[in-house]
């Protein structure tokens, strides 16, 4: 190689390496500037405690309604146990009431934040106004709609034994679907004694949701499979079947998306939909048809 190659090859690299140290100069100070300022968590918001709204209507057409306070995301993991979780943060001093046609009809504290009403108009198509008045949390309110029952025709279950050789129910059912717009959630839970709290919450039941919108005004019949817990043959089960708002059907269909345990219900952050003014939660009223089948 002679001497002007020489010279020309050595011009040429150095340009490379020149180009090369821009780049990586040029780099650096892009990510420098993207690394964001640290965040002053001192500053940080705690969010206040509100009241935390459940409800259920009951099989003598009573109400209970759970009242509790929200809890932070830190003070409650999935080992907690629920009863005694519950039994914490309770809120035993209200004044609860629920308004129909202009009367209005009081709950009584049973026990740990269930309050239960009585003799209450429960109507399909009624509007129902739900007052709380706690004396360390404030006051909430809430509305809902009571919604018209849908019976089972027939409902059965068979054992199902899975790839993992785990036991799960298979449940068949028909019903009859009204002409307007229904949403329904069926809870498949074994049968046994439960406490008020535990019918409210169900926290061992497996949920399905349906949609009428392939179906509307005609029979339908389905099969599914209860997974994700132990059912032995000889088990009894209990299978429910609920027409719910759209409102309250949204608010369980994210939970069971997030796959959200039970005491996540109560804890900070809560992002769900909620109808309750001031407060979390939801208050739904709807009747339910429970059937107990053995597997």
């Amino acid at each position: 190689m002679d001497a002007n190659s020489k010279s020309a090859l050595k011009n040429f690299f150095s340009r490379c390496s020149s180009t090369v140290a821009r780049i990586v100069i040029l780099a650096t100070w892009c990510l420098t500037c993207c690394i964001p300022e640290p965040l002053d968590v001192e500053d940080l918001k705690v969010p206040d405690t509100k009241i935390v709204v459940s409800s259920l209507i009951l099989p003598d057409n009573s109400v209970a309604i759970l009242l509790t306070q929200s809890i932070g995301a830190l003070e409650a993991t999935e080992n907690s146990d629920p009863r005694e979780l519950i039994s914490s943060i309770a809120i035993n001093d209200a004044r609860v009431a629920i308004e129909v046609d202009h009367l209005q009809y009081p709950l009584t504290l049973l026990q740990d934040g269930v309050y239960h009403g009585v003799d209450i108009p429960l109507v399909a198509g009624k509007e129902c106004h739900l007052t709380v008045v706690s004396r360390e949390f404030g006051k909430v309110t809430a509305s809902t709609v009571v919604q018209a029952p849908i019976y089972f025709d027939t409902v059965r279950a068979e054992p199902y034994v899975n790839e993992q050789n785990s036991f799960w129910a298979q449940v068949t059912y028909t019903i009859q679907d009204p002409p307007q717009p229904n949403y329904y959630l069926l809870n498949v839970q074994k049968a046994k004694r439960k406490d008020v709290i535990g019918n409210i919450l169900k926290p061992e039941a497996y949920t399905r949701q349906v949609e009428d919108k392939t179906f509307n005004a005609h029979e339908f019949s389905e099969m599914f499979r209860a997974m994700h817990k132990n059912y032995y043959p000889g088990d009894s089960l209990e299978v429910s079947l609920s027409n719910v708002s759209l409102d309250y059907f949204n608010y369980v269909t994210l939970r069971l998306e997030n796959r959200l345990e039970l005491v996540e219900v109560f804890s900070e952050p809560v992002y769900y939909p909620t109808n309750v003014q001031g407060g979390r939660g939801f208050f739904t009223l709807h009747l339910t048809d429970v059937r107990v089948v053995v597997l």
